[in-house]
């Protein structure tokens, strides 16, 4: 029913494309006096990759090299083309419900719902379901309800290509996920305040790899929710623009899942997981500089330690520069990134020997905009540590996006 509903909603979508209807002027008043926008991006890549990338993908997904005995010897080069990032955003405006609050909502829904095999399959990408949530909002402070990215989702490197899976997205230092949930975000500064602060708070379902003889994931089999709290802070000091954040996350697990018959009292095959990440960033004239870094142990649902599960423990940083030429619509990035789990630790600890020991990304972007299209070429290299080897993998991607 969900994938009917999201796909009835981008069906909505194209007819206002069909009639040649320019979508980012659209205000269209529905159900009681609820209004409606419709914004969101088209986003193309046309990509060369020299070997493969594992995890996620090749192309707009792609984070880490593959492991070694996926690795092409020979004949590594291949080409592709994907439009999986376009995504399209749905938000309702609805009406005050008091003198001072009043309600809205969002649906959000790009194309990585998977695609079929080639021939034609890979042509037919499927719509996912991103976001979807309501608020009640006086202006300062806000309740949302729903599925909403993790306070730990923080800063956000620039990319034509990997826009969903953005550059070191479980793979080097980029952590954080959706999640359904409650959220809360407070506005701390006064009005007209020169330096904002925000506080966020969140209770988000529990999450973790299925388990025991339920299948079901032993986050939510510990029944505790996933807690994360954050502070933001912004403004300008001597005309250059700054932000900052810091945020924390704890959550349980219970390691032998739910309806387990082995343990009989007390469960105590439990695991917490926790992290600690900050990051933020400054704009000195034409010049950007932003990353974050976070430290942590057992946060694979949150992306951390290379998108691996277990009590590991792990830390990764990633930090971009740009240069954006004045009045050209040109820009230049530059970007790297690490993740490195404590494989020593895991092993002593377990026993067992961790599939990915550390990843690094580096990347470097032209781009040029003009109004809503940006057109960019990026080079992406990951080089990813196993236990018998390093591989590396490449890719050349031409990219275009169209802002709605």
């Amino acid at each position: 029913m969900l994938r009917k509903g999201v796909i009835g909603l981008i069906a909505a979508v194209g007819l206002c494309l069909g009639g040649m209807v320019p979508l980012h002027a659209q205000q269209v008043t529905v159900g009681k006096g609820d209004t409606l926008s419709i914004h969101g991006f088209i986003s193309g890549t046309w990509f060369w990759d020299r070997n493969q990338f594992g995890g996620f993908g090749q192309g707009q997904s792609a984070e880490w090299a593959a492991a070694p005995g996926a690795s092409f010897q020979t004949d590594k080069w291949f080409s592709d083309a994907e439009v999986s990032n376009t995504r399209l955003t749905l938000a309702f405006a609805g009406p005050h419900v008091s003198e001072n609050w009043r309600v809205k909502a969002e649906i959000e829904a790009d194309f990585f719902g998977g695609a079929g095999a080639p021939p034609f399959g890979d042509e037919q990408p499927h719509p996912r379901l991103r976001l979807g949530f309501a608020d009640i909002t006086n202006g300062r402070t806000t309740l949302r309800i729903g599925q909403f990215w993790s306070p730990l989702f923080g800063e956000y490197p620039q990319s034509l290509s990997h826009i969903a899976f953005p550059m070191g997205y479980g793979s080097a230092g980029f952590v954080g996920w959706r999640f359904p949930g409650i959220f809360l975000y407070q506005d701390l500064s006064p009005a007209g305040a020169s330096t904002k602060a925000q506080l966020q708070l969140a209770a988000m379902k529990g999450s973790g790899p299925a388990v025991g003889p339920s299948g079901i994931g032993n986050g939510e089999a510990s029944a505790i929710p996933q807690f994360e709290a954050r502070l933001n802070v912004g403004g300008k000091a001597g005309g250059v623009g700054w932000h900052w954040y810091a945020a924390g996350h704890v959550d349980k697990k219970d390691l032998s899942g739910a309806g387990d018959t082995t343990t009989v009292g007390t469960d105590t095959t439990g695991t917490t997981g926790w992290a600690l990440e900050t990051g933020g960033g400054i704009e000195p004239g034409s010049f950007v500089l932003h990353g974050n870094f976070y430290y942590g142990q057992a946060i694979g649902q949150q992306f951390g330690a290379i998108t691996q599960f277990g009590d590991i423990r792990s830390w990764g940083a990633w930090g971009q520069i740009g240069y954006k030429v004045p009045d050209t619509g040109w820009s230049l990035w530059g970007y790297y990134g690490i993740d490195n789990p404590d494989e020593t630790r895991y092993f002593q600890d377990t026993g067992q020997n961790l599939t990915r020991l550390k990843n690094q990304v580096a990347s470097f972007m032209i781009r040029y905009e003009t109004g809503p299209y940006a057109v960019g070429l990026e080079w992406f290299k990951a080089f990813t540590d196993y236990q018998t080897a390093q591989t590396k993998a490449d890719q050349i991607a031409l990219s275009v996006k169209y802002n709605i």
